[in-house]
Order: structure tokens, then C-alpha cells, then sequence
């Protein structure tokens, strides 16, 4: 392999691929980054056999070849070297040579032939909206699960249809339901339903961050396709029978709370200073026109936040867990958020009251404090 490249269009490129990588594994391979030139280009791959992204540049290819090199070394490097032309060189099977100005280093190399292959794409593709997609990821990830053994949780539900794209996660205590309502070709009459696994949620929002305007989605039985550009994105499928979420989301909580998102979010961060450090209880109690907040511990102490809020009807007191609702209100851009209830057993709905390109719904269960 000889090749000259850009340092800017290849660090651009291994910014993407290197989260893939896993810092500790027992299969050495897997800790590096597979390089391999096609035509006048350099592919750049990393997997970590759930995750897999090829990227690629220009380049000036002398000499085509594949080799596979420390992603984290080699990244190290890219990122350090001057904005100038990068000479890689690999004339044997164990080392490869890469010259940046007056700089010289000697890289250890590894067989392409113990790399994990990338699986085909070889499957009907529908294209969704970049932008839709990435707004979405970001706005859910949140709630899914910390619990690995939770396997079905620890991804997304992702639904297409041919009038829109749905994004559902939940860890057991909270659920997020956001929808876009877009044409999207090529959907049949029916709906897809795929897990899509956290950490490929998390590197796709990454992919999409460019100004693509489309990605191309495809999936077999085992493997999810996601081509951002000229960059590709495969996954397994996250097996496992995702719960029913439609059966948490309340259908009768007549009753409404409208808050102002800032004023909300400062009170509850005050107030959950004197919360429990584990559970981060904090108690809402409403009445015409107000909310106090109320968060004790008792060991530490008592805050109390007083809010003014839209609310009419009788006395309503009822606990939640003041981080879940921050995690919500962190992403909120509306003014504005309303809370609907039921009862103290209950669990409530939370919603932007803005009117947006996007249904946004976050239910959360109630606390007993």
C-alpha cells in the first residue's frame, strides 16, 4: 500500500469511525481500524462486531492494498500531525510508514484477513429525512435503559410508515413516543418495526450531523443498513420483543398543568438539591394557579419552590423524580410545557405546548414519597 491524503479529509473521517472502537477486547483486531484503497480512495473501517462504519477520502493511491492498524494510534497521530499531506506506506506485512512533513512514524500492522467482513447491502432501501432522524435520536436516547440484562430496552423502537417515522424508548420508568409526520417513499402499505440497538442510535446521529438531506434504510433478519452519504452504518438487529408501549400512554388524565419549561427546570434543579440522592424524589403539589415543589430529606433538609402555572380544579399532590423530568425539559423548546394528570397513582404525560413538526410525548411514572 502507498498513498498520499489530505490530513483534514481523513481526520474528518476517523472522527466518525473511531467511537466504534472498543478500548478493552479480548480479539486485538478489533482495537484497529481497517484501511483499504478503492480507485482514488481510502476506506476507513472499524467494528466491534454489533457496530460497523466504513468511511472514506480522496487520495492519491501508488500502490493499492489493505491493512489494519491501532485506531487508537493511528487517530492520535492524524490528529497531531500538521495540516498537510499524510504519505502512508506499507511495504511489509508487519509495519507501515507514515510521513507528514518532518515527521516520521512506524505503525505495527495486522493482517486484513482476520477482519471481520462488513455484511452486504443487499436489501430493499427507504429513504428518511436526515434531519428528522437525528432531531429524533436526540430527543429519546435519554430514556433508554442503563440495564444491560434489559436486553429488548436497550434500544430504540423505531417505526416507519409511509406517512411518518416513529422513535419509542423507555427504561421501565419513563417512556418517550416523538413522531414526524413525513411522506417517506418506498414504505409498503404496512408499518416496519426494528429495534435499533443505543450505540448505533448514537453514531448515526454523529453520521447525520452533516448536511445530508437523506438516508438511505434497509434490513435484513439479522443486520440493519443505514448509508449516510458515502459513509455506511451496519448493525445487528436488537432481538427481543420490545414492550407494548401503547399500553402505558394515559388516555384519560383530564387534568392539565401548564408551566413555563425555564421557570420549571430552575425550580426543580433547586429544589432536587435537597432531594434523596438515590431515589431524586421531589413532591408537586397543585392547586388553582400554583405549584409548590417540595423536596426533604432528613438528614439534610427541606427547598421549597413556588411556581405560578395554568391549573384549575381540586388539590392534586403527587411525586416524581426530579432528574427524569430534567432529562426531559434539557431538550424542550418550547416555552412552555404541560403536564397532564389524573390522580396521584397515575403516571403523567408531558408535552411541549408549542405546536412543532413533531408529536413529542413523555410519560412518567409516579413516585410515593
Amino acid at each position: 500500500m502507498d498513498l498520499v491524503v489530505k490530513k483534514a479529509d481523513l481526520l474528518k473521517e476517523l472522527q466518525f469511525v473511531q467511537g466504534v472502537v472498543e478500548r478493552k477486547t479480548t480479539v486485538p483486531i478489533l482495537s484497529n481500524f481497517l484501511l483499504e484503497t478503492a480507485g482514488n480512495s481510502l476506506a476507513v473501517t472499524a467494528t466491534d462486531l454489533d457496530v460497523t462504519i466504513r468511511c472514506g477520502c480522496s487520495a492519491a493511491v501508488r500502490v493499492s492494498g489493505a491493512v489494519t492498524v491501532s485506531a487508537r494510534k493511528l487517530f492520535d497521530i492524524v490528529r497531531l500531525l500538521p495540516d498537510s499531506d499524510i504519505h502512508f506506506k506499507a511495504g511489509g506485512a508487519d509495519w507501515m510508514n507514515i510521513t507528514c512533513e518532518r515527521s516520521r512514524f512506524k505503525i505495527a500492522t495486522l493482517s486484513k484477513e482476520n477482519f471481520p467482513d462488513v455484511p452486504a447491502v443487499d436489501a430493499k432501501t427507504v429513504q428518511l429525512p436526515s434531519s428528522a432522524l437525528r432531531y429524533m435520536i436526540m430527543r429519546c436516547a435519554f430514556a433508554i435503559t442503563q440495564e444491560e440484562s434489559r436486553y429488548a430496552l436497550n434500544g430504540a423502537l423505531m417505526m416507519i410508515r409511509p406517512d411518518g417515522l416513529s422513535f419509542v424508548t423507555t427504561d421501565g420508568h419513563r417512556l418517550v413516543l416523538i413522531t414526524a409526520n413525513q411522506e417517506i417513499a418506498g414504505v409498503g402499505p404496512g408499518e416496519v418495526r426494528i429495534v435499533v440497538p443505543k450505540k448505533t442510535m448514537v453514531e448515526l446521529s454523529k453520521l447525520t450531523a452533516d448536511d445530508v438531506l437523506t438516508v438511505d434504510f434497509g434490513h435484513t433478519e439479522n443486520h440493519l443498513f443505514f448509508r449516510v452519504g458515502e459513509r455506511l452504518l451496519v448493525s445487528r438487529v436488537l432481538t427481543g420483543q420490545f414492550p407494548n408501549y401503547e399500553m402505558v400512554i394515559p388516555r384519560d388524565n383530564h387534568r392539565q398543568a401548564v408551566m413555563n419549561t425555564l421557570d420549571l427546570t430552575d425550580a426543580l434543579k433547586r429544589a432536587s438539591i435537597m432531594a434523596d440522592e438515590v431515589s431524586h424524589g421531589v413532591r408537586f403539589s397543585f392547586k388553582e394557579g400554583q405549584l409548590d415543589i417540595v423536596a426533604a430529606s432528613t438528614d439534610l433538609g427541606e427547598a421549597r419552590e413556588t411556581l405560578g402555572v395554568e391549573f384549575q380544579g381540586d388539590v392534586l399532590e403527587i411525586g416524581f423524580n426530579a432528574q427524569y423530568l430534567l432529562d426531559f425539559l434539557a431538550g424542550l423548546e418550547s416555552e412552555q410545557v404541560i403536564l397532564e394528570l389524573r390522580d396521584q397513582d397515575t403516571q403523567g404525560m408531558l408535552k411541549p405546548k408549542a405546536e412543532t413538526d413533531y408529536r413529542y410525548q413523555y410519560v412518567i411514572m409516579p413516585m410515593r414519597i
